[in-house]
């Protein structure tokens, strides 16, 4: 198998594409956590054509790939990817609206959709106000808040195959769960949602957005919550870490945040090292007092 490395074969994919590649892109620049090496190729597609042609390059090639969004809830090496990172970006980011139904592109910000329904005078997606994420992102994790999720106002879902075929998913389909999907264990891209428009709750995205401000620490690099909360333990991931006494526990550069447990923070300079090292005492630690096995919700990518 012939691997990416010479300028030759760089320029050779971005003849294929319409969007921009870069070589040796640092993807601390392209994380909410700003933590992450070089990506060998970084590739910002500008349609679904240029998806398709990245994904048979590297068939070709033999080559892995990931897919990234907003960049919440990832953690890259230190050492970087030696593959191809998928950016969708604005370029995939169209939203529009009609009747009772909207629908937007994977590379379009939580934020973006939002104001978007808010602009026809619904408030059916404010419980993902303050949710720094892409569409494409938090259908992968059916984002959301424990009292609603994503899942429950789709009503389909686009994705590409790894072949380039592109399929179309009712939610029955897509296996929703408890932040996860079919997307986290299938080779499967995230090219487009339909919601539901008018039909649920009505939410107040003001207070939940004064809550999200008061519990947790925005505006300082964060993944988002790192694990999934557990079942049937009568607390949260959160409060579990804390009880445990880790609350501002610190390893390097990162921290576990002294506002919420469920948070790693950089705080400066902190490394992917530095995060897994603090991932693995908060799960030893909870483990050994209170018997329960944390899950992550962060997606490390090797």
């Amino acid at each position: 198998m012939t691997r990416l490395t010479s300028p030759a074969q760089h320029e050779e994919l971005q003849n294929r594409l319409q969007g921009v590649v870069k070589r040796h892109e640092p993807l601390a620049r392209h994380t909410s956590l700003r933590i992450g090496g070089p990506a060998e190729y970084f590739v910002l597609p500008a349609s679904l054509e240029d998806i398709a042609e990245t994904l048979e390059f590297a068939r070709e090639r033999g080559l892995p790939w990931v897919v990234l969004g907003n960049g919440t809830n990832v953690l890259f090496p230190d050492e970087g990817y030696r593959g191809i990172v998928l950016k969708l970006g604005p370029a995939l980011g169209e939203i529009t609206v009609k009747g009772d139904r909207v629908r937007a592109q994977a590379g379009a910000s939580l934020a973006a959709l939002i104001s978007r329904v808010r602009s026809v005078g619904l408030r059916d997606l404010d419980f993902l106000v303050g949710i720094p994420g892409s569409v494409g992102g938090a259908l992968v994790m059916n984002a959301g808040i424990p009292e609603g999720a994503i899942a429950e106002v789709v009503t389909r879902v686009g994705a590409l195959t790894f072949d380039g075929k592109l399929i179309t998913l009712t939610p029955e389909e897509c296996h929703f769960g408890y932040r996860s999907s079919r997307f986290q264990q299938e080779r499967l891209i995230v090219i487009e949602g339909e919601f539901a428009l008018g039909r649920g709750k009505s939410w107040d995205g003001a207070e939940l957005l004064r809550r999200r401000k008061e519990r947790q620490p925005l505006g300082v690099p964060s993944p988002g919550c790192v694990f999934r909360n557990p079942v049937g333990v009568g607390a949260t991931a959160g409060q579990l870490i804390d009880r445990a006494g880790l609350k501002g526990y610190r390893v390097g550069g990162a921290r576990i945040s002294p506002k919420h447990a469920n948070f790693i923070v950089n705080e400066g300079g902190a490394t992917s090292r530095d995060v897994l090292q603090l991932i693995d005492i908060a799960r030893s630690v909870v483990l050994k007092y209170w018997g329960v096995e944390l899950k992550l919700e962060l997606a490390v990518v090797a």
